[in-house]
């Protein structure tokens, strides 16, 4: 389960920003808040500083700013805590903090003498997941000699896609993450030996969505092996965000937020998992 909410963090990084009609224009800089309350799961709470847009970056280069210091209470169903700093503008909970299904839940402290909150509720776990099969057959690609115009062994190979689906009564959201898991996964796609070229992501999503089913396509895998299948049920705010964004959330201006005198997210969430092996076709 704390891989399965470190697959869901991964999906939701956050940069954030102001936006005037005309253009863009600074305003007070604000806290950006990461923080996703699981049932069974410690909370940690991210919190940096708001970026700019004059800063002379690109999204894909800007640094987060940690915030320190910070004195973060988090109360709730009977209890009340206050969060202790882990690591640079990483806070956490005590294990003994619990989260409940149903219950509700509060941040607050205060940033530059300036009051920050937020507030979220816990849904109930997806029911009804299931998967139209528990493997994918792919075969192995092997361009480690270099492309030369003839397709080599995997091209025209068949397509197996994984039908997803559950029960949503009252029509709430959803987002599908898949994760390997094998410790050393073999890549679908052999390419050639550089010490440059990074290896493809672990994990990937679909859009979050209101359904009650969704389709996991076979050439979306990049790994052989064990794979899970997270269906993550979510409330409003991220999807809001989600959207705002572009699909993406390394773009975002003016973002929709639930934080009181700051930018970012503290939402709920809950998981379901199902697993699927990717073999050798």
């Amino acid at each position: 389960m704390k891989n399965i909410l470190y697959s869901f963090f991964v999906c939701l990084s956050l940069v954030s920003c102001a936006e005037l009609d005309t253009g863009f224009m600074e305003t007070v800089p604000k806290p950006v808040v990461e923080g996703y309350l699981v049932p069974g799961q410690q909370v940690r709470i991210n919190v940096h500083k708001e970026i700019p847009y004059s800063a002379d970056s690109t999204s894909s280069t800007r640094v987060e700013i940690p915030v320190k210091g910070l004195k973060i209470t988090l109360s709730g169903e009977g209890q009340t805590e206050t969060l202790k700093e882990e690591a640079d503008g990483y806070y956490a909970a005590s294990t003994q903090f619990l989260i409940k299904v149903g219950g509700t839940y509060q941040i607050n402290f205060s940033y530059n003498g300036v009051p920050v909150s937020a507030s979220t509720s816990i849904p109930t776990k997806p029911q009804g997941f299931k998967a139209s099969t528990t493997y994918v057959a792919r075969a192995a690609i092997d361009l480690s000699a270099g492309f030369t115009g003839r397709p080599p062994g995997g091209f025209g190979s068949s397509q197996t896609n994984i039908n997803l689906e559950w029960l949503n009564p009252k029509n709430d959201f959803f987002i599908t993450v898949v994760e390997s898991i094998d410790p050393n996964p073999i890549e679908i796609i052999k390419f050639p030996v550089s010490d440059n070229r990074p290896r493809p992501e672990s994990r990937f999503r679909n859009q979050p969505v209101q359904g009650t089913e969704g389709v996991i396509g076979s050439q979306a895998f990049q790994y052989f092996g064990m794979h899970r299948l997270i269906l993550f049920k979510l409330n409003p705010d991220y999807p809001a965000l989600y959207q705002r964004s572009g699909n993406t959330t390394q773009n975002i201006s003016t973002p929709p937020t639930t934080i009181t005198n700051g930018l970012g997210i503290f939402t709920g969430v809950n998981a379901d998992t199902l697993m699927v092996r990717v073999i050798p076709e």
